[in-house]
């Protein structure tokens, strides 16, 4: 008899899609400033393309366990593809746990830097980033 496993997965994070037209670097520089964080480079989150090859899209995390924090910024368009297909018009991707700051201050915070153009809410498994992104659980 073959049984089948069911897993129903749960983010314990919020999900930001942000549209900015300065590269991953001077957004975290923004980021940084603007929160306190300290984004720095971490490991490439890869991303099949189907027939094409697949893509790795760098990020910045910042990890503060002491205080529950965790945040990485991950570049989600590139020539190649892109990481959440269902957030195509987006250029970043803001991974936020955070146990102090609500999703929407966050929001609120980063509307306010003038790196950032647009930033919105996503639902990680809508727009086929939820998968990807479990290299950071």
């Amino acid at each position: 008899m073959l049984h089948t496993l069911e897993w129903e997965y749960t983010p314990d994070y919020e999900l930001l899609g942000v549209s900015s037209a300065v590269g991953c670097h001077r957004l975290a520089w923004s980021m940084n400033r603007a929160f306190g964080w300290r984004l720095s480079c971490d490991q490439d989150v890869v991303m099949g393309q189907g027939k094409k090859e697949d893509t790795l899209h760098p990020s910045m995390r910042h990890v503060d366990e002491e205080a529950g924090i965790a945040c990485t910024l991950i570049l989600n368009r590139l020539p190649g593809g892109m990481l959440a297909k269902g957030a195509a018009g987006l250029d970043f991707l803001v991974m936020v746990n955070h146990h102090e700051l609500a999703a929407h201050e966050v929001i609120a915070t980063l509307r306010e830097l003038p790196e950032v153009a647009f930033v919105t809410a996503l639902d990680p498994e809508e727009c086929g980033a939820m998968e990807p992104l479990t290299v950071f659980d």
